[in-house]
């Protein structure tokens, strides 16, 4: 059985570095995208099965790209985590608005892996809403 697919788009170096390694060393695919720019069509080339949003992103934020992603591309059973370092009740209000299946707070190694363990398994996710 194929491991899991994760598409990162951060505009973070650092970030999208620790992430991608943590997410790795815990048995997944990742691929990574630095910019809201591309993300659809890299999303399409890859199929993943979850892709972690950065929110504050320049040109087009991680909210804007989201909207995008409902827009132009069908990606059903594709679930979306908002990433992002921004306080955790704006992150709760903007993932619950935008009707997707989460939010994860940078710099938290543990709910990283938590939460992307959970929306992979369809357990406990806030909206289990999809991408339409």
């Amino acid at each position: 059985m194929a491991s899991p697919k994760i598409l990162i788009v951060d505009d973070d170096e650092m970030h999208l570095t620790c992430a991608r390694e943590l997410l790795e060393a815990e048995g997944y695919e990742v691929d990574v995208h630095h910019t809201a720019f591309g993300a659809t069509e890299r999303l399409i080339r890859t199929r993943p099965d979850l892709v972690l949003v950065d929110v504050n992103m320049p040109a087009l934020s991680g909210e804007g790209l989201v909207t995008v992603l409902r827009r132009r591309v069908h990606a059903a059973g594709v679930r979306v985590l908002l990433y992002s370092s921004n306080d955790e009740a704006a992150l709760r209000e903007t993932a619950n608005r935008l009707e997707i299946d989460g939010y994860v707070c940078k710099g938290d190694p543990a709910e990283l892996r938590r939460k992307v363990g959970r929306a992979l398994s369809g357990a406990g996710a806030p909206t289990a809403s999809r991408i339409r």
